[in-house]
């Protein structure tokens, strides 16, 4: 846990737990997000 790592100052696995939220992120972003915003702008006439 992310939390517990970081009140025993065990760097290493903060640092994991910051890596994977971030991979997690970026992944959903692109896959879910990305893909909506995409049908939104088409759906309302909005691509250049």
């Amino acid at each position: 846990d992310i939390f517990e790592s970081s009140q025993n100052i065990e760097t290493e696995g903060v640092f994991a737990g910051l890596f994977m939220v971030i991979l997690i992120g970026i992944t959903v972003e692109n896959l879910i997000f990305r893909n909506i915003e995409l049908k939104t702008i088409n759906r309302w006439g909005m691509q250049r």
